[in-house]
């Protein structure tokens, strides 16, 4: 039988479901520990074991040497320098197990290009090297106030040694008349000289300047030299106005000079 609401009836209101007690929320797990490893202990690096070392190789020992300077007065070209006195003395020495060369050579010049002296090296074993060299040089002809310098103990050395002088012939070059210029030669004029001296002088060489040609003649006795030549030189058209230096070279020589245009 259906029920029908009367006016004013008042209809019970529905008793509300008691609600459901909510399950309990699961509790978290606990996250799980990691087990913590004990860091690793840092290891030192270990220091490199000392290599032993090599004794150094004995090198053998160089004896000891003696450096010489040869020193000449004498106005020779560094090709005659050396085929004249180095290469003599160098083969002398090392024939005898004394030396050879050293450092080099070198040539001194006036400002007009003239040769004045001319040096070069040697390094010696022992002194037992330095009447070689005097004797090799003075067999060569060197001339007088020639020196060996060296040093031995911190102490400086000087050695003369030399056996010629020498005597320079200046030909005047700028005042003589054109036409003894085209009629004469400085060629002619020293053969003459060197059949005049014969074995008695020494050609060395020449040297052509701004106003005069040098003839450089050397011999034992410089003022013997001249006296034999003289003559050839005044009989001689280009030796005119020259002039002639005797004992040219170092100034210790005491050198002494003629003019043949004021001779007599």
């Amino acid at each position: 039988m259906s029920k029908t609401k009367r006016k004013g009836q008042v209809t019970p209101k529905k008793r509300a479901k008691p609600a459901k007690a909510k399950k309990p929320a699961k509790a978290a797990k606990p996250a799980a520990r990691k087990a913590v490893r004990p860091a690793k202990a840092k290891t030192r690096p270990k220091a490199p074991k000392p290599k032993p070392k090599k004794a150094p190789r004995a090198r053998p020992r160089r004896p000891s040497t003696i450096a010489v300077n040869v020193n000449l007065y004498e106005p020779v070209m560094p090709i005659d320098r050396g085929e004249r006195y180095e290469d003599p003395v160098f083969a002398a020495l090392e024939q005898g197990k004394l030396g050879g060369p050293g450092d080099g050579g070198g040539t001194l010049s006036s400002k007009d290009g003239e040769i004045e002296q001319v040096d070069f090296d040697v390094e010696i074993a022992s002194l037992d090297a330095i009447p070689v060299i005097v004797r090799v040089l003075e067999e060569a002809g060197a001339p007088k106030a020639s020196e060996l310098r060296y040093e031995v103990a911190g102490e400086s050395v000087v050695v003369p040694f030399g056996i010629t002088e020498g005597v320079a012939i200046y030909l005047d070059g700028i005042t003589q008349a054109p036409e003894v210029y085209a009629s004469t030669s400085a060629q002619v004029l020293l053969d003459q000289l060197l059949d005049t001296l014969g074995d008695d002088g020494d050609f060395r060489g020449s040297w052509k300047g701004p106003t005069e040609t040098a003839l450089y003649l050397y011999g034992l006795d410089a003022e013997q030299l001249f006296a034999t030549i003289e003559p050839v030189l005044r009989a001689y058209p280009l030796s005119q106005n020259a002039r002639v230096v005797l004992r040219h070279g170092h100034p210790s020589l005491g050198a002494r000079e003629v003019r043949l245009a004021e001779a007599t």
